[in-house]
């Protein structure tokens, strides 16, 4: 098996000159390329490359291959280089590829006639899946159709990585709506143990043994403090939201937590009143600080 190659010179049409004077001194040559033998099974195909005298490439020249069941066309690419391969595989027998090839108004056509048996098992040069040349000028890879299928494959295994990242992700992000759903879960069932235990219920149980004409105020007290703090612990969330340090929050808490004699002395003065424990008479001889005057 070897290849076969034609070099032919482009011809100019009549009227030439008058119709495009740039290509009157800028003739080309054309190379096709082919094996002359095929095993049964394989892709016939055709590579070309098109030169000016001065060895520069030629690019968009039209080409036309017509193999034995099909026609392909395409057109030289930025290097002056083509490659096409049939889609159809070859069967046993002898064939010819014509191939036509134009550029403005020059026109050429040359034929490749190639072997195709059965099998060919002392060849070195068997070739199971469509060939894919390549030409190279000294560390330059020229052949674009090489290029072309290797950046197809790496786009596709790029694709495939993705949509496999994308799946183990969506994986994840199931699992993590699931251990969230499940920690929530948890949360308010731990909250329903502690429940009993929290800071309300115990100190209501604690003065549930106190006298009861004592008890309402007891109670009071704690719902002044609970509500105190509350309002601490909401103003020092607020803090942090708003971008505060802890130590920031922390004192703004302690400033919204705290409350002065007066006011616990006012408190019980109006809890006293209230639950009945004693008068506005007998609570107004009490003193700022919570003291009877002394009599002198």
């Amino acid at each position: 098996m070897f290849k076969i190659s034609y070099m032919l010179l482009f011809s100019f049409m009549l009227g030439l000159f008058s119709a495009n004077p740039a290509w009157a001194t800028d003739d080309f040559t054309f190379t096709i390329n082919s094996l002359s033998e095929f095993e049964a099974g394989q892709y016939p195909f055709v590579s070309g490359h098109a030169l000016t005298l001065d060895k520069s490439p030629v690019s968009d020249v039209r080409i036309q291959v017509n193999f034995p069941s099909e026609k392909i066309k395409t057109s030289t690419n930025s290097t002056g280089q083509f490659y096409v391969t049939s889609m159809i595989p070859a069967e046993t027998g002898e064939y010819t590829i014509t191939v036509y090839a134009k550029k403005d108004n020059r026109f050429t056509d040359a034929e490749i006639t190639y072997q195709v048996s059965e099998s060919l098992p002392t060849n070195p040069l068997k070739v199971t899946t469509p060939p894919q040349p390549k030409i190279t000028d000294g560390d330059v890879e020229l052949d674009p159709f090489s290029k072309m299928i290797k950046q197809l494959e790496e786009q596709k295994e790029k694709e495939v990585k993705k949509k496999e990242i994308d799946k183990e992700q969506h994986q994840i992000d199931e699992q993590r709506m699931q251990a969230e759903a499940k920690l929530q879960e948890d949360l308010k069932d731990s909250e329903k143990r502690m429940e009993y235990y929290s800071p309300r219920n115990a100190f209501y149980r604690f003065i549930a043994d106190v006298d009861s004409s004592i008890r309402g105020i007891f109670w009071q007290q704690f719902l002044f403090t609970e509500k105190l703090t509350k309002e601490a612990h909401d103003a020092k969330e607020n803090a942090l939201d708003e971008g505060k340090s802890s130590f920031e929050a922390m004192k703004i808490f302690q400033e919204k937590a705290k409350v002065t004699q007066n006011e616990i002395i006012g408190l019980n003065k109006n809890l006293n009143i209230q639950y009945g424990n004693a008068t506005s008479d007998i609570q107004d001889q009490f003193d700022e600080k919570g003291k009877l005057p002394r009599e002198e």
